[in-house]
Protein backbone atom coordinates (compact mmCIF):
# COMPACT_ATOMS: atom_id res chain seq x y z
CA UNK A 1 0.00 0.00 0.00
CA UNK A 2 2.87 2.38 0.82
CA UNK A 3 5.52 2.65 -1.92
CA UNK A 4 8.66 0.61 -1.33
CA UNK A 5 12.18 1.79 -2.12
CA UNK A 6 13.70 0.27 -5.23
CA UNK A 7 16.94 -0.38 -3.33
CA UNK A 8 16.39 -0.83 0.39
CA UNK A 9 20.08 -1.44 0.98
CA UNK A 10 21.06 2.06 -0.18
CA UNK A 11 21.07 4.72 2.56
CA UNK A 12 21.01 8.45 1.71
CA UNK A 13 24.81 8.71 1.98
CA UNK A 14 25.08 6.25 -0.92
CA UNK A 15 21.99 7.18 -2.92
CA UNK A 16 21.99 10.99 -2.99
CA UNK A 17 24.16 12.88 -5.50
CA UNK A 18 27.15 14.38 -3.64
CA UNK A 19 26.78 18.03 -2.64
CA UNK A 20 29.94 18.97 -4.57
CA UNK A 21 28.27 17.73 -7.77
CA UNK A 22 25.27 19.90 -6.99
CA UNK A 23 27.58 22.89 -6.55
CA UNK A 24 29.33 22.24 -9.86
CA UNK A 25 26.01 21.83 -11.69
CA UNK A 26 27.01 18.31 -12.70
CA UNK A 27 23.63 16.77 -11.80
CA UNK A 28 20.70 16.53 -14.18
CA UNK A 29 17.52 18.14 -12.77
CA UNK A 30 15.61 14.88 -13.25
CA UNK A 31 18.17 13.12 -11.04
CA UNK A 32 17.56 15.70 -8.30
CA UNK A 33 13.81 15.11 -8.54
CA UNK A 34 14.41 11.35 -8.35
CA UNK A 35 16.51 11.90 -5.24
CA UNK A 36 13.68 13.87 -3.63
CA UNK A 37 11.23 11.08 -4.55
CA UNK A 38 13.59 8.62 -2.85
CA UNK A 39 13.66 10.73 0.33
CA UNK A 40 9.86 11.08 0.32
CA UNK A 41 9.53 7.31 0.12
CA UNK A 42 12.08 6.81 2.87
CA UNK A 43 11.05 9.43 5.41
CA UNK A 44 7.44 10.27 4.61
CA UNK A 45 5.39 9.09 7.60
CA UNK A 46 2.92 6.29 7.02
CA UNK A 47 -0.69 6.67 8.06
CA UNK A 48 -0.96 5.43 11.64
CA UNK A 49 -2.58 2.01 11.91
CA UNK A 50 -2.94 1.40 8.17
CA UNK A 51 -1.06 -1.91 7.77
CA UNK A 52 -3.12 -5.03 8.17
CA UNK A 53 -1.18 -7.75 9.98
CA UNK A 54 -1.78 -10.22 7.15
CA UNK A 55 -0.10 -7.87 4.71
CA UNK A 56 3.06 -7.68 6.79
CA UNK A 57 3.44 -11.44 6.57
CA UNK A 58 2.90 -11.46 2.81
CA UNK A 59 5.01 -8.43 1.96
CA UNK A 60 8.29 -10.33 1.61
CA UNK A 61 11.37 -11.14 3.68
CA UNK A 62 11.30 -9.48 7.09
CA UNK A 63 14.90 -8.48 6.47
CA UNK A 64 13.72 -5.86 3.96
CA UNK A 65 11.48 -4.24 6.56
CA UNK A 66 14.29 -4.35 9.10
CA UNK A 67 16.70 -2.71 6.63
CA UNK A 68 14.26 0.11 5.89
CA UNK A 69 13.56 0.70 9.58
CA UNK A 70 17.30 0.68 10.29
CA UNK A 71 17.91 3.42 7.72
CA UNK A 72 15.05 5.52 9.08
CA UNK A 73 16.33 5.16 12.62
CA UNK A 74 19.94 6.01 11.74
CA UNK A 75 20.65 9.49 13.13
CA UNK A 76 23.76 9.90 10.97
CA UNK A 77 21.78 9.22 7.77
CA UNK A 78 19.01 11.60 8.84
CA UNK A 79 21.54 14.33 9.69
CA UNK A 80 23.24 13.84 6.32
CA UNK A 81 19.85 14.13 4.62
CA UNK A 82 19.06 17.37 6.45
CA UNK A 83 22.40 18.88 5.39
CA UNK A 84 21.92 17.72 1.80
CA UNK A 85 18.45 19.26 1.62
CA UNK A 86 19.67 22.50 3.19
CA UNK A 87 22.49 22.68 0.63
CA UNK A 88 20.06 22.04 -2.23
CA UNK A 89 17.72 24.82 -1.09
CA UNK A 90 20.64 27.23 -0.67
CA UNK A 91 21.98 26.48 -4.15
CA UNK A 92 18.55 26.79 -5.76
CA UNK A 93 17.92 30.14 -4.10
CA UNK A 94 21.43 31.40 -4.90
CA UNK A 95 21.29 30.44 -8.57
CA UNK A 96 17.74 31.75 -8.86
CA UNK A 97 16.87 29.23 -11.53
CA UNK A 98 17.65 25.66 -12.50
CA UNK A 99 17.29 24.66 -16.17
CA UNK A 100 13.83 23.27 -16.84
CA UNK A 101 13.39 20.28 -19.20
CA UNK A 102 12.44 21.38 -22.72
CA UNK A 103 9.11 19.52 -22.78
CA UNK A 104 7.81 21.20 -19.63
CA UNK A 105 4.62 23.26 -20.34
CA UNK A 106 5.15 27.00 -20.17
CA UNK A 107 2.41 27.29 -17.55
CA UNK A 108 4.20 24.93 -15.16
CA UNK A 109 5.98 26.39 -12.12
CA UNK A 110 9.75 26.80 -12.47
CA UNK A 111 11.86 23.82 -11.52
CA UNK A 112 13.63 25.99 -8.97
CA UNK A 113 10.41 26.70 -7.08
CA UNK A 114 9.38 23.04 -7.26
CA UNK A 115 12.72 21.89 -5.86
CA UNK A 116 12.67 24.45 -3.07
CA UNK A 117 9.09 23.59 -2.10
CA UNK A 118 9.69 19.84 -2.05
CA UNK A 119 13.02 20.09 -0.25
CA UNK A 120 11.49 22.38 2.39
CA UNK A 121 8.64 19.92 2.89
CA UNK A 122 11.15 17.10 3.35
CA UNK A 123 13.06 19.15 5.91
CA UNK A 124 9.83 19.53 7.88
CA UNK A 125 9.05 15.82 7.57
CA UNK A 126 12.48 14.87 8.87
CA UNK A 127 11.87 17.22 11.80
CA UNK A 128 8.63 15.37 12.62
CA UNK A 129 5.18 14.77 11.14
CA UNK A 130 3.57 17.60 13.10
CA UNK A 131 5.95 20.06 11.47
CA UNK A 132 5.27 18.87 7.95
CA UNK A 133 2.14 20.93 7.33
CA UNK A 134 0.77 20.09 3.89
CA UNK A 135 1.83 16.55 3.04
CA UNK A 136 1.47 14.56 -0.17
CA UNK A 137 1.39 10.77 -0.07
CA UNK A 138 1.18 8.09 -2.75
CA UNK A 139 -0.87 4.97 -2.07
CA UNK A 140 -0.87 1.77 -4.10
CA UNK A 141 -3.40 -1.03 -3.58
CA UNK A 142 -3.32 -4.41 -5.30
CA UNK A 143 -6.51 -5.53 -7.03
CA UNK A 144 -7.47 -8.43 -9.31
CA UNK A 145 -7.52 -6.06 -12.29
CA UNK A 146 -4.14 -4.45 -11.54
CA UNK A 147 -2.61 -1.98 -9.11
CA UNK A 148 -4.60 1.08 -8.08
CA UNK A 149 -2.46 4.18 -7.44
CA UNK A 150 -3.70 7.28 -5.63
CA UNK A 151 -1.93 10.54 -4.80
CA UNK A 152 -3.36 12.40 -1.81
CA UNK A 153 -2.63 15.71 -0.13
CA UNK A 154 -3.22 16.17 3.60
CA UNK A 155 -3.51 19.72 4.91
CA UNK A 156 -2.97 21.02 8.47
CA UNK A 157 -5.89 21.20 10.90
CA UNK A 158 -7.52 24.62 11.14
CA UNK A 159 -6.45 26.03 14.52
CA UNK A 160 -6.92 22.59 16.10
CA UNK A 161 -10.58 22.63 14.96
CA UNK A 162 -11.74 19.04 15.49
CA UNK A 163 -14.39 19.39 12.76
CA UNK A 164 -11.58 19.70 10.20
CA UNK A 165 -10.03 16.31 11.06
CA UNK A 166 -10.99 15.18 7.56
CA UNK A 167 -8.08 17.23 6.26
CA UNK A 168 -5.87 14.31 7.31
CA UNK A 169 -5.80 10.75 5.95
CA UNK A 170 -6.71 8.30 8.72
CA UNK A 171 -5.93 4.62 9.04
CA UNK A 172 -9.54 3.50 8.65
CA UNK A 173 -9.66 4.90 5.10
CA UNK A 174 -6.49 2.99 4.22
CA UNK A 175 -7.88 -0.24 5.66
CA UNK A 176 -11.24 0.08 3.88
CA UNK A 177 -9.57 1.03 0.58
CA UNK A 178 -7.30 -2.00 0.84
CA UNK A 179 -10.25 -4.31 1.53
CA UNK A 180 -12.20 -2.91 -1.43
CA UNK A 181 -9.27 -3.24 -3.83
CA UNK A 182 -8.59 -6.79 -2.69
CA UNK A 183 -12.17 -8.01 -3.29
CA UNK A 184 -14.25 -5.51 -5.28
CA UNK A 185 -16.94 -8.14 -5.89
CA UNK A 186 -17.64 -8.35 -2.15
CA UNK A 187 -18.42 -4.62 -2.12
CA UNK A 188 -20.83 -4.62 -5.03
CA UNK A 189 -18.18 -3.27 -7.40
CA UNK A 190 -17.24 -6.38 -9.35
CA UNK A 191 -18.83 -5.99 -12.76
CA UNK A 192 -18.13 -9.57 -13.76
CA UNK A 193 -20.40 -11.97 -11.97
CA UNK A 194 -21.84 -10.82 -8.71
CA UNK A 195 -21.28 -7.10 -8.67
CA UNK A 196 -23.83 -4.37 -8.34
CA UNK A 197 -25.79 -4.02 -11.59
CA UNK A 198 -26.60 -0.34 -11.32
CA UNK A 199 -26.93 0.06 -15.08
CA UNK A 200 -30.05 -2.05 -15.42
CA UNK A 201 -32.89 0.00 -16.79
CA UNK A 202 -30.47 2.68 -17.96
CA UNK A 203 -29.48 3.77 -14.44
CA UNK A 204 -25.88 4.40 -13.42
CA UNK A 205 -24.20 2.67 -10.52
CA UNK A 206 -24.22 5.27 -7.74
CA UNK A 207 -21.64 5.21 -4.94
CA UNK A 208 -21.69 7.43 -1.84
CA UNK A 209 -18.94 8.14 0.68
CA UNK A 210 -19.87 9.78 3.97
CA UNK A 211 -17.20 11.87 5.69
CA UNK A 212 -14.86 11.38 2.75
CA UNK A 213 -12.06 13.54 4.19
CA UNK A 214 -9.14 13.44 1.77
CA UNK A 215 -11.16 11.13 -0.51
CA UNK A 216 -9.02 7.99 -0.42
CA UNK A 217 -11.93 5.52 -0.41
CA UNK A 218 -13.87 7.26 -3.20
CA UNK A 219 -10.75 7.64 -5.32
CA UNK A 220 -9.86 3.98 -4.83
CA UNK A 221 -13.35 2.92 -5.90
CA UNK A 222 -13.19 5.27 -8.89
CA UNK A 223 -9.83 3.90 -10.02
CA UNK A 224 -11.08 0.31 -9.59
CA UNK A 225 -14.11 1.02 -11.75
CA UNK A 226 -11.93 2.71 -14.37
CA UNK A 227 -9.92 -0.51 -14.61
CA UNK A 228 -13.06 -2.53 -15.27
CA UNK A 229 -15.43 -0.22 -17.13
CA UNK A 230 -13.59 -0.01 -20.50
CA UNK A 231 -14.28 -3.71 -21.04
CA UNK A 232 -17.98 -3.30 -20.28
CA UNK A 233 -20.84 -2.03 -22.40
CA UNK A 234 -20.44 1.57 -23.48
CA UNK A 235 -23.72 2.57 -21.86
CA UNK A 236 -22.46 1.59 -18.40
CA UNK A 237 -21.68 4.51 -16.11
CA UNK A 238 -20.73 4.94 -12.47
CA UNK A 239 -21.17 8.08 -10.40
CA UNK A 240 -19.24 8.51 -7.15
CA UNK A 241 -20.18 11.27 -4.72
CA UNK A 242 -17.67 12.01 -1.94
CA UNK A 243 -19.27 14.09 0.81
CA UNK A 244 -17.99 16.08 3.77
CA UNK A 245 -18.92 19.04 5.94
CA UNK A 246 -15.99 21.36 6.67
CA UNK A 247 -15.20 23.98 3.95
CA UNK A 248 -11.42 23.50 4.04
CA UNK A 249 -11.84 19.71 3.93
CA UNK A 250 -14.16 19.99 0.93
CA UNK A 251 -11.69 22.26 -0.87
CA UNK A 252 -8.86 19.79 -0.31
CA UNK A 253 -11.13 16.88 -1.27
CA UNK A 254 -11.94 18.59 -4.56
CA UNK A 255 -8.24 19.19 -5.22
CA UNK A 256 -7.46 15.51 -4.58
CA UNK A 257 -10.21 14.44 -6.97
CA UNK A 258 -8.84 16.77 -9.66
CA UNK A 259 -5.32 15.42 -9.11
CA UNK A 260 -6.45 11.83 -9.68
CA UNK A 261 -9.27 12.23 -12.20
CA UNK A 262 -8.55 14.61 -15.04
CA UNK A 263 -11.56 16.63 -16.22
CA UNK A 264 -9.99 16.47 -19.68
CA UNK A 265 -10.83 12.75 -19.93
CA UNK A 266 -14.60 12.73 -20.56
CA UNK A 267 -14.36 9.24 -22.09
CA UNK A 268 -14.15 7.67 -18.63
CA UNK A 269 -17.36 5.97 -17.54
CA UNK A 270 -16.60 6.62 -13.87
CA UNK A 271 -17.04 10.13 -12.48
CA UNK A 272 -16.06 11.36 -9.01
CA UNK A 273 -17.24 14.61 -7.46
CA UNK A 274 -17.30 16.20 -4.02
CA UNK A 275 -20.42 17.47 -2.31
CA UNK A 276 -21.34 19.21 0.95
CA UNK A 277 -23.40 17.11 3.37
CA UNK A 278 -24.28 18.00 6.95
CA UNK A 279 -25.56 14.88 8.71
CA UNK A 280 -27.04 16.87 11.59
CA UNK A 281 -29.10 19.12 9.32
CA UNK A 282 -29.98 16.52 6.70
CA UNK A 283 -33.39 17.03 5.08
CA UNK A 284 -35.12 16.82 1.73
CA UNK A 285 -33.22 19.85 0.43
CA UNK A 286 -29.91 18.08 1.15
CA UNK A 287 -30.61 15.53 -1.58
CA UNK A 288 -30.83 18.15 -4.34
CA UNK A 289 -27.04 18.41 -4.74
CA UNK A 290 -26.55 14.66 -4.27
CA UNK A 291 -28.87 13.75 -7.13
CA UNK A 292 -32.36 12.34 -7.02
CA UNK A 293 -31.52 8.67 -7.57
CA UNK A 294 -30.67 6.54 -4.51
CA UNK A 295 -27.19 5.11 -3.98
CA UNK A 296 -26.40 1.44 -4.59
CA UNK A 297 -23.52 1.28 -2.13
CA UNK A 298 -22.15 3.60 0.56
CA UNK A 299 -18.85 3.78 2.44
CA UNK A 300 -17.63 5.37 5.64
CA UNK A 301 -14.24 5.19 7.38
CA UNK A 302 -13.23 6.71 10.73
CA UNK A 303 -16.44 8.75 10.89
CA UNK A 304 -17.80 7.87 14.36
CA UNK A 305 -16.10 10.14 16.91
CA UNK A 306 -19.09 11.95 18.43
CA UNK A 307 -22.02 10.42 20.33
CA UNK A 308 -24.58 11.63 17.77
CA UNK A 309 -22.77 10.53 14.62
CA UNK A 310 -24.24 7.02 14.35
CA UNK A 311 -27.80 8.33 14.74
CA UNK A 312 -27.27 11.10 12.18
CA UNK A 313 -25.67 8.69 9.72
CA UNK A 314 -28.56 6.27 10.05
CA UNK A 315 -30.99 9.08 9.25
CA UNK A 316 -29.03 10.03 6.13
CA UNK A 317 -28.75 6.47 4.88
CA UNK A 318 -32.47 5.85 5.40
CA UNK A 319 -33.06 8.51 2.71
CA UNK A 320 -30.05 7.91 0.47
CA UNK A 321 -29.41 4.14 0.29
CA UNK A 322 -31.37 2.24 -2.35
CA UNK A 323 -33.94 -0.22 -1.05
CA UNK A 324 -33.99 -3.77 -2.33
CA UNK A 325 -36.64 -4.58 -4.89
CA UNK A 326 -38.33 -7.96 -4.20
CA UNK A 327 -39.11 -8.19 -7.93
CA UNK A 328 -35.39 -8.08 -8.70
CA UNK A 329 -33.42 -10.94 -7.10
CA UNK A 330 -30.02 -9.82 -5.85
CA UNK A 331 -26.96 -11.60 -4.53
CA UNK A 332 -25.44 -10.63 -1.19
CA UNK A 333 -22.91 -8.40 -2.97
CA UNK A 334 -25.55 -6.75 -5.14
CA UNK A 335 -27.80 -5.77 -2.24
CA UNK A 336 -27.59 -2.09 -1.21
CA UNK A 337 -25.06 -1.93 1.63
CA UNK A 338 -23.25 0.59 3.82
CA UNK A 339 -19.67 -0.49 4.55
CA UNK A 340 -18.30 1.11 7.73
CA UNK A 341 -14.80 0.81 9.23
CA UNK A 342 -14.08 2.41 12.61
CA UNK A 343 -11.11 2.13 14.99
CA UNK A 344 -11.67 0.96 18.56
CA UNK A 345 -9.96 3.88 20.29
CA UNK A 346 -9.68 3.80 24.07
CA UNK A 347 -10.56 7.50 24.09
CA UNK A 348 -13.77 6.95 22.10
CA UNK A 349 -15.18 3.71 23.52
CA UNK A 350 -18.67 5.12 24.00
CA UNK A 351 -18.78 6.75 20.59
CA UNK A 352 -17.77 3.45 18.94
CA UNK A 353 -20.46 1.59 20.89
CA UNK A 354 -23.19 3.84 19.47
CA UNK A 355 -23.08 1.97 16.15
CA UNK A 356 -24.67 -1.08 17.77
CA UNK A 357 -26.89 1.18 19.85
CA UNK A 358 -28.56 2.74 16.81
CA UNK A 359 -28.21 -0.14 14.33
CA UNK A 360 -29.60 -3.37 15.74
CA UNK A 361 -28.46 -6.76 14.44
CA UNK A 362 -30.41 -8.36 11.63
CA UNK A 363 -32.76 -11.00 12.99
CA UNK A 364 -32.88 -9.66 16.54
CA UNK A 365 -36.04 -8.45 18.24
CA UNK A 366 -36.93 -4.80 17.85
CA UNK A 367 -36.45 -2.60 20.89
CA UNK A 368 -38.40 0.48 21.86
CA UNK A 369 -36.01 2.63 19.81
CA UNK A 370 -36.40 0.47 16.68
CA UNK A 371 -39.95 0.83 15.44
CA UNK A 372 -39.44 1.53 11.74
CA UNK A 373 -41.04 -1.15 9.57
CA UNK A 374 -38.21 -1.28 7.02
CA UNK A 375 -35.01 -0.66 8.93
CA UNK A 376 -31.24 -0.53 8.40
CA UNK A 377 -29.54 -3.26 10.44
CA UNK A 378 -26.09 -4.72 11.01
CA UNK A 379 -25.58 -7.67 8.66
CA UNK A 380 -22.07 -8.65 9.75
CA UNK A 381 -19.12 -7.52 11.86
CA UNK A 382 -15.43 -8.26 11.41
CA UNK A 383 -12.40 -7.33 13.52
CA UNK A 384 -9.23 -6.22 11.72
CA UNK A 385 -5.87 -5.82 13.46
CA UNK A 386 -3.23 -3.46 12.07
CA UNK A 387 0.29 -2.62 13.15
CA UNK A 388 0.59 0.88 14.56
CA UNK A 389 3.36 1.87 12.15
CA UNK A 390 5.08 5.01 13.27
CA UNK A 391 4.80 4.18 16.95
CA UNK A 392 7.59 3.19 19.24
CA UNK A 393 7.37 -0.53 18.56
CA UNK A 394 8.42 -2.59 15.57
CA UNK A 395 5.82 -3.70 13.00
CA UNK A 396 4.18 -7.02 13.78
CA UNK A 397 6.14 -7.76 16.95
CA UNK A 398 4.30 -6.18 19.82
CA UNK A 399 0.63 -6.84 20.48
CA UNK A 400 0.45 -3.58 22.42
CA UNK A 401 1.60 -1.65 19.35
CA UNK A 402 -1.51 -2.26 17.30
CA UNK A 403 -4.70 -0.61 16.12
CA UNK A 404 -7.94 -2.61 16.10
CA UNK A 405 -10.70 -1.78 13.63
CA UNK A 406 -14.25 -3.05 13.29
CA UNK A 407 -15.75 -3.48 9.84
CA UNK A 408 -19.56 -3.41 9.73
CA UNK A 409 -21.81 -4.35 6.82
CA UNK A 410 -25.11 -2.51 7.24
CA UNK A 411 -28.14 -2.98 5.02
CA UNK A 412 -31.90 -3.26 4.91
CA UNK A 413 -33.53 -5.78 7.21
CA UNK A 414 -34.03 -9.13 5.53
Amino acid sequence: MIPVLTALDLPPTSYLPPVKRLVSGDVDPSAILSALDYLYTLYRPEVHGSRRRRQIRQAGPEAELDALEAIRADDFERTYTLRWLTSLIGLAEEEGSIPTPARTPATSPSLTSVLIERAASLLAICAGTASAGTLTRAFTFSSPGGDVSIQLTDIPLINADYTSVGAQTWGGACVLSDLIAERPDAFGLGLNGGGCQGNEGGRSLRVLELGAGTGLVSLTVGKLLELQLPAQQKDYAAELVATDFHPSVLANLGANIDANFSSSSPSSSASVRSCFLDWAAFNTDSTSTLGHEPFDVAFGADIIYEAEHARWIKGCLARLLRRSDPRRPESKAQAPTFHLVIPLRSTHKFESSTVELHFRWDGTARGADHTIEDELVILSKETIVCDAVGGGGRPGRDDADEVVYVYYRIGWES
